[in-house]
């Protein structure tokens, strides 16, 4: 018994890591699938999604193109979500709850993939800040909660960084799945446009090697292969070319300055997410040239500048684009640089937590104490108008013999169907 007991706090040290973030993870799963049924939002994208679901399932048919991107602009993204989301339906038997069980799923792929590529691009500690940060904060729990394709950018734009980050610093190769998922984000939402946006303005620091020119010339077919279920669609269908056209005629009102300066706080909107929506509308100013100084303190070398260009390029690209669109903007459109705020401020945090002062590791420690704290009893208290709670109103219906017609985005004629199926009934 002793030994064992030996072995376990030798363990405990040399893994002491590994087990804080275990800890950090199982408050992320209590956060993320508590109440599924009753705090889990069932609306118009999570019924598109479900019907799209079943029509794969039931109907057998087969999509090339998944939601439509912006409204009436003829832009669709890719079909990869809805053949994800199928698998999750399908294992419910088209059980509405699979939009949960889905959203929880790809909020664990989120924490992994954040601590283990911020541990790669800067280290270990501020891996473990971020991720304790986005596992307790209120608005990133939300954000979690939501299943729709959004909650895939934050982490497959972190990645795309790495990807990026590792070609310019000289590892060409990386090209390969650099292409993959840039092409998988175009099947997420149509903010992917920004990444071979950013790709096209870092071309200039490409190693200029034959391997480089090789690996560009094997990704870019691969690349198209993602696109091709679009590519197919948008040719089959006519007058797809024209609507999109007459889309960007209309919402397209040239690049401005005074537009530029409008959008600034759009631009920086994602560090209100972490910082609160009133306490972080001014800090968020000053965090990028606080990180850059600190970054580069003492290490201006070739990848650190590499590193802050990639970091301005993540936030600038969307804000300038978005200067010359004249259409509704939402803050989800800027998710691109959600993980790159919330490393800024994992790494600004550790530089303090890095100095050797006893009193900075204890106001780091009492901070963010105090911010887990404050975002976890803001989340407790009992939310409504869940599924759980649309089931038992559509279940009284049903009893009452009333028929609920069919209605594409309205949760109660999905609802409907499911249980009508339930009881062996086809409906629609």
């Amino acid at each position: 018994m002793k030994k064992i007991f030996t072995n376990c706090l030798k363990f405990l040290k040399k893994n002491k890591v590994l087990v804080v973030v275990f800890i950090i993870f199982l408050f992320e799963l209590v956060l993320r699938f508590y109440q599924l049924d009753q705090r889990n939002p069932f609306g118009y994208d999570q019924v598109d999604n479900a019907w799209a679901a079943k029509d794969i399932l039931v109907n057998h048919n087969f999509p090339l193109v998944g939601m439509v991107a912006k409204g009436n602009s003829g832009i669709y993204i890719g079909p990869i979500y809805y053949y994800l989301i199928s698998i999750f339906y399908y294992l419910t038997n088209l059980n509405p709850i699979a939009s949960a069980l889905f959203a929880g799923v790809t909020s664990i792929f989120t924490f992994w993939t954040l601590f283990y590529f911020v541990k790669k691009l800067i280290n270990t500690e501020t891996a473990v800040i971020a991720v304790i940060i986005n596992t307790f904060c209120l608005s990133a729990i939300i954000f979690d909660r939501v299943q729709w394709p959004v909650d895939f950018i934050p982490s497959m734009s972190l990645i795309i960084f790495y990807l990026l980050y590792k070609v310019l610093t000289g590892d060409a190769k990386k090209l390969i799945w650099l292409a993959l998922t840039i092409g998988f984000m175009f099947s997420i939402h149509f903010t992917a446009i920004f990444f071979p946006i950013i790709v096209l303005l870092s071309l200039p620091l490409f190693p200029r090697n034959k391997e480089t020119l090789k690996y560009i010339l094997l990704s870019l077919p691969l690349f198209l292969l993602c696109l091709a279920p679009n590519i197919i669609y948008q040719l089959n269908k006519k007058g797809a070319g024209q609507a999109f056209s007459v889309y960007l005629n209309e919402n397209y009102h040239g690049f401005h300055l005074r537009r530029v300066i409008q959008l600034t706080h759009d631009a920086l909107i994602q560090f209100n997410h972490y910082l609160g929506w009133s306490q972080g509308e001014y800090p968020k100013y000053f965090a990028l040239p606080i990180f850059f100084i600190l970054f580069l303190y003492k290490k201006i070398t070739r990848n650190n500048l590499i590193f802050c260009y990639l970091v301005l390029l993540w936030f600038v690209v969307p804000w300038f684009v978005f200067a010359t669109y004249k259409g509704e903007i939402s803050d989800y459109y800027f998710s691109i640089n959600r993980f790159i705020v919330l490393m800024v401020l994992a790494f600004i945090i550790f530089k303090v937590w890095n100095l050797k002062y006893l009193l900075a590791k204890i106001i780091v420690v009492i901070v963010l104490f105090l911010y887990c704290l404050n975002n976890f009893l803001l989340y407790l208290p009992a939310q409504g108008g869940g599924l759980a709670e649309k089931e038992k109103t559509i279940s009284e219906k049903i009893k009452s013999g009333e028929v609920i017609k069919w209605q594409w985005g309205n949760p109660e004629s999905y609802i409907y169907y499911y249980l009508m199926r339930q009881k062996g009934i086809r409906v629609y």
